[in-house]
């Protein structure tokens, strides 16, 4: 089995949420207990954190842990492929929806 994860897209996440709600990353990595520092590494994509650090991120947004890394951790076996993106496309946007089945058609054209 092989693990994908974009910490790029969680770091964003991240950003996202905090940003949203106000907190500067020192906040956020005083409630989280880790460095300020270590925090905009990760928001910015060049460190990875524990899971216990994604889950203590999490706790202090009052969030869910799939707000921060949602359709980043998958296996590579159809199933939990199309489980994937099935999640994804639940949670797009109707015009990001659109923009996925365009997507999907182009490449399936593609490959035939």
């Amino acid at each position: 089995m092989v693990i994908y994860m974009d910490y790029s897209l969680i770091g964003k996440n991240i950003k996202t949420i905090r940003t949203n709600q106000n907190l500067t990353q020192e906040q956020l990595s005083e409630k989280v207990g880790i460095s300020a520092n270590f925090l905009a590494c990760i928001e910015i994509g060049v460190r990875k954190g524990s899971f216990e650090t994604y889950i203590n991120i999490a706790n202090s947004l009052n969030v869910t842990l799939d707000s921060i890394v949602p359709c980043a951790a998958y296996s590579h076996n159809e199933n939990s492929l199309k489980g994937l993106l099935n999640r994804c496309f639940d949670k797009a946007s109707p015009s990001a929806q659109e923009l996925i089945v365009k997507i999907a058609r182009d490449i399936t054209d593609y490959m035939k």
